[in-house]
């Protein structure tokens, strides 16, 4: 028959082990910073606009909450630092557009 004082130290050991693996994944982890650096850009431009010109719709902090919660990643998404569409020329996006026929052509190029 197994005796009790036997299992109690390794019981205890795993607890333990148990308790301070819990601990260090509890701690707060520095915050990487995941906002694009056109998203911070286009924010302290906003900033920098007179107050008649903000929207004071995106400052309700319900508003606010509900905008970042929408912006969580799914399944399947990640970071995207590097983003291929602004590598495109906008000299090449306006002349898609305006041979589509969606914006006039200009007639000084």
């Amino acid at each position: 028959m197994c005796q009790p004082q036997r299992f109690a130290q390794p019981c205890l050991a795993l607890l333990l082990l148990f308790m301070a693996g819990t601990l260090v994944s509890a701690r707060p982890q520095p915050q990487r910073n995941l906002q694009h650096i056109a998203v911070i850009e286009n924010d302290a431009w906003e900033q920098s606009l007179p107050q008649h010109f903000q929207n004071p719709f995106y400052k309700t902090p319900r508003v606010r909450e509900l905008l970042a919660k929408s912006s969580w990643f799914g399944p399947g998404e990640e970071v995207v630092y590097d983003r291929q569409a602004e590598k495109i020329p906008r000299m090449e996006i306006y002349n898609v557009l305006s041979h589509a026929g969606l914006i006039p052509r200009r007639r000084f190029f």
